[in-house]
């Protein structure tokens, strides 16, 4: 399924991440899943996925962020293993290229999460193998 994500250009200072997460809760924003790789020692993208675009785009913007929007693959999958290489090997039969991806689980769900990122001309086909 589509899933809307937020793209935000952060500074790499002891914080940063806590004061996003409180502005995007004091928003009452629901995040589904979130990624902050160490990408630098200065900055690095902090991507969110989010339940409510607009809800936590107004949230950012109030707060003062910069961001951009990004429309993504969202799959939810069964929690055992070879479930999400059978999801992204069917990209690659479709000559999709993966630009990133990120993923999740619990040990006691059923269900992993994993968000991919494709080409925004590759997305409409991507979708339609992920109803």
């Amino acid at each position: 399924m589509k899933g809307t994500q937020l793209n935000l250009p952060l500074g790499n200072d002891t914080g940063t991440l806590a004061r996003l997460c409180r502005d995007l809760a004091h928003g009452g924003v629901n995040l589904l899943a979130l990624s902050a790789p160490e990408t630098g020692r200065d900055k690095g993208t902090v991507r969110l996925l989010v339940t409510n675009g607009d809800l936590a785009g107004n949230a950012l913007t109030k707060a003062g962020y910069v961001f951009s929007v990004e429309e993504v693959v969202y799959l939810e999958l069964k929690n055992r293993p070879g479930a999400l290489a059978r999801a992204v090997e069917k990209l690659a039969r479709a000559n999709i290229n993966i630009r990133y991806a990120y993923a999740t689980a619990s040990p006691r769900t059923r269900t992993t999460a994993a968000v991919v990122a494709v080409s925004e001309a590759d997305l409409p086909r991507a979708l339609k193998m992920f109803p």
